[in-house]
């Protein structure tokens, strides 16, 4: 059946959002060995921010609690990243999770975008 299959040749031309779940398909179909799917589930993750299951999928493939230490200070980067983010987008949030606040705005996007940033500091 594997010889028929077009994911090989129609893969390097697609997002990576789109190959994954090919990947996860073809993994359920047993149309190839499990251990050649995995090291292209790793392939695929590795210049992503999904460093987590990218681990988890190592562990898996080579069967150890022991990660590379590259995914360790990629993960370490991701969450940094992570944090930093959030702190960015928190005045915003708690903006948006305040019902009272959220009612103020109003059909002017120019007044809403000045109430924003004086009041609330979410432009900031």
């Amino acid at each position: 059946m594997a010889e028929y299959d077009l994911t090989p040749r129609i893969a390097p031309n697609l997002d990576r959002h789109l190959v994954f779940p090919l990947l996860e398909f073809l993994q359920e179909r047993q149309l190839y060995i499990d251990n050649h799917i995995l090291k292209a589930k790793i392939d695929l993750l590795n210049n992503t921010n999904m460093v987590d299951y990218a681990m988890d999928i190592h562990k898996t493939l080579y069967q150890t609690e022991d990660v590379p230490h590259d995914m360790v200070e990629r993960r370490a980067d991701v969450v940094a990243r992570l944090k930093s983010l959030e702190d960015a987008a928190a005045p915003l949030v708690a903006f948006l999770q305040n019902p009272s606040a959220v009612q103020e705005l109003r059909a002017d996007k120019l007044y809403n975008i000045q109430m924003l940033n004086d009041k609330y500091q979410v432009l900031s």
